[in-house]
C-alpha cells in the first residue's frame, strides 16, 4: 500500500467519520471502499482504461514516450536558418 496525504472539505471528512464509525471500521478503510466504488463507476473505468490503454502504447516505443518533453523552436527556422548559424 502507498502512504497518501489529502485534503478533504469538512462535510465530506465528516460524512466519512461518521460511515466508518457506523460500520465499525477506520477512517482510512472507508476512504478505500470509497476510492474503489468510485473507481468502479462504468464512466471512470472506461477513462482508466483509456489512459491506461495510451499508456502502454507509449511505452512501447521511446521515441513517442519522449514526445512533448522538447519546447517547441522557432516557427520560422526555415527561413532564419542563415541568420541562426551564419558564422561572423
Amino acid at each position: 500500500m502507498k502512504r497518501l496525504q489529502v485534503y478533504l472539505p469538512e462535510d465530506l471528512m465528516e460524512d466519512l467519520r461518521l460511515y466508518a464509525q457506523s460500520q465499525n471500521i477506520p477512517l482510512a478503510e472507508a476512504l478505500r471502499k470509497a476510492g474503489r466504488e468510485f473507481s468502479h463507476k462504468p464512466t471512470v473505468k472506461k477513462e482508466i482504461k483509456a489512459i491506461k490503454k495510451r499508456q502502454k502504447k507509449s511505452q512501447k516505443n521511446p521515441f513517442i514516450a519522449m514526445a512533448g518533453m522538447l519546447g517547441s523552436g522557432p516557427t520560422d527556422a526555415s527561413m532564419t536558418v542563415d541568420d541562426i548559424y551564419d558564422d561572423p
